[in-house]
């Protein structure tokens, strides 16, 4: 290894896809605001495309998907005909193969693995193994990213992020207990979500440590200025929600409080921003409950901030998240806030001080939002407390560098 001070230590960072996920969010901010003098980034997805891939800084080189991915993503006019062959082989085992584990674990009453972990026990050796050596490689996500960097990249240096609840997400712990074996250090997100993953893995709290999610005041406030426009020309009460459409986001209890608010005559719109597989399931649900007029998909952004810093009120009624990163942008534009009590929420929010914390449940959160929108002076409030407060992740990145640096 080179000596002199030119030499820039070559760092790869794997995540999923560049989707429009916090963790991808999360990356896209470390990538901008990293040393790029000190560094030479590869950039490893398993999917093409997302919502982030046209913002990743030029200086991080973007690596081509990898052959099975390429494979998976229809890309089959790039691979040989032998690779197609092996390849369709493979996906035909593991869709068996699910079959008979499914069957099995139902009649043996054993606990069943996380997709993810199935995926990558049944399918692991169509991956090819980079060929480049690097100093650091980084799976910056659980799941696939990190059985990736422990099997398939040669590295001096292996660190993983951790950013979902642990327990919630249901990864079985003996599956990953090998996998986090390999690592030099494990990246939480926050104190509890560090908390919740060491109740499962005890033996790496030696190497476990915390560093919130990378965000810029200055950034999201100045893009936070540019137009936009809430469809309609609404001029009523606007609540927001910012996440993809899968379950731990809670839409489905959103909806049913949608429901009580408009029996309540309440005059409002919650706006969603963000795309995914519950989206037909919750749309016929909006159906089912005539809540058309009242609960809007809006799709997804690049640029989100300006519907945040146009709303009314931002909600988050979660069943569980890592760390909240869309509220912790709502806080930075001044936002009141209502969130359901997911266990992490309590390190973002202080309940009736700067936004309010509420159970789980369609008719609190209905209420919390009525009481919210009657009571200017408590939103006010709120606004105010949050002008005070001071967010900073300056200090994240020289984490994160430092660990670059091992």
């Amino acid at each position: 290894m080179k000596t002199d001070t030119l030499y820039k230590k070559k760092v790869l960072f794997v995540i999923d896809s560049l989707g429009s996920g916090g963790a991808e969010k999360d990356l896209v901010s470390v990538l901008t605001l990293i040393n790029k003098d000190k560094y030479e980034i590869d950039l490893l997805t398993f999917n093409k495309g997302g919502l982030y891939e046209d913002i990743i800084p030029v200086e991080v080189t973007k690596l081509p998907l990898l052959q099975y991915s390429q494979y998976l993503n229809g890309c089959k006019k790039d691979i040989s005909f032998l690779n197609a062959a092996k390849f369709f082989g493979i996906r035909m085992y593991a869709f068996a193969s699910r079959r008979i584990y499914k069957f099995t674990t139902k009649l043996l009453k054993i606990r069943r693995l996380h997709p993810a972990q199935l995926n990558w026990q049944l399918t692991n050796i169509a991956f090819d193994n980079l060929p480049k050596y690097y100093d650091v490689a980084v799976a910056f996500s659980q799941g696939l990213p990190t059985y990736f960097v422990t099997k398939k990249v040669n590295s001096k240096i292996k660190l993983c992020w951790v950013n979902t609840d642990y327990k919630k997400a249901n990864y079985s712990t003996k599956f990953d207990s090998p996998y986090y074996d390999v690592f030099d250090k494990i990246i939480n997100i926050s104190p509890k979500g560090e908390n919740i993953f060491l109740n499962h893995h005890e033996k790496q709290i030696h190497k476990s440590l915390i560093i919130y999610n990378i965000i810029s005041k200055q950034i999201i406030r100045k893009m936070a200025d540019e137009k936009c426009d809430f469809p309609y020309g609404y001029k009523g009460i606007k609540l927001l929600t910012i996440g993809r459409l899968v379950p731990p986001k809670g839409y489905d209890l959103a909806i049913k409080a949608s429901k009580i608010l408009k029996e309540k005559n309440i005059n409002f719109k919650w706006y969603v921003i963000g795309e995914g597989p519950l989206k037909s399931s919750l749309e016929k649900l909006i159906s089912k409950l005539k809540l058309k007029d009242n609960f809007v998909f809006l799709g997804t952004f690049p640029n989100p901030y300006p519907f945040i810093n146009k709303c009314d009120i931002y909600c988050q009624p979660s069943v569980f998240e890592g760390f909240g990163i869309a509220l912790a942008e709502a806080k930075i534009l001044c936002k009141p806030i209502i969130a359901t009590n997911f266990e992490v929420v309590y390190n973002q929010i202080r309940n009736n001080e700067n936004g309010m914390i509420v159970k789980m449940n369609p008719l609190e959160l209905a209420n919390a939002i009525e009481k919210l929108i009657l009571d200017i002076e408590l939103r006010n409030n709120f606004i105010e407390k949050l002008k005070t407060e001071k967010i900073e992740t300056k200090k994240e990145i020289n984490k994160i560098e430092a660990l670059l640096d091992l």
